[in-house]
């Protein structure tokens, strides 16, 4: 019995000697997929990403972030779907996330699918009505819907929060011409 207690702790000395280890290489791969955004290496951005959420090593926290940036990758490569699978399953840990919402109505309305994005972004302006870049996309909802007025007014409200912002104040001015 002595023996096998020794084994046991043994092997619980390697685990928690190891644990952060793996931890910090999940860590330093979610830090390097974000790396590749300011190179535009999307794929290689994938690729970090991937491994650091495969790991199970990252805190729920470090997991949202390492699915938020999985996912604008995908969708800056044009896998809309897979960016879609990352948002979602980002969604089930933080239920109440505006940002998580708004990247998924966004992808949503591109992929044609303005039902379920309108639901989306409807949410996230239910949880922050001061996200100026939620309301820039249900301007974008709005807009593909064919509804210019709504959508010149939510245009309107993402530039009244963030004035010096040009792309919206770009589009507010275009739907007034």
């Amino acid at each position: 019995m002595y023996g096998s207690a020794r084994v046991i702790l043994a092997i619980s000395a390697f685990v928690l000697a190891v644990a952060p280890a793996a931890r910090a290489d999940a860590i330093a791969d979610s830090n390097l997929c974000y790396a590749q955004f300011s190179t535009g290496d999307y794929k290689a951005a994938i690729s970090y990403c991937s491994s650091a959420i495969s790991s199970g090593e990252l805190e729920d926290p470090d997991l949202i972030a390492a699915l938020i940036n999985r996912g604008v990758a995908y969708k800056n490569v044009g896998d809309l779907a897979a960016a879609v699978n990352d948002y979602t399953h980002a969604l089930r840990i933080a239920p109440a996330d505006a940002l998580l919402y708004q990247n998924r109505a966004n992808a949503l309305r591109e992929m044609g699918d303005l039902d379920a994005a309108r639901a989306d972004i409807d949410r996230a302006l239910e949880i922050d009505p001061e996200r100026a870049a939620a309301w820039y996309v249900r301007g974008e909802i709005n807009l593909a819907e064919g509804d210019r007025d709504a959508a010149r007014e939510d245009f309107r409200a993402a530039l009244n929060l963030e004035p010096e912002n040009e792309v919206y104040k770009e589009k507010f001015l275009g739907l007034n011409r």
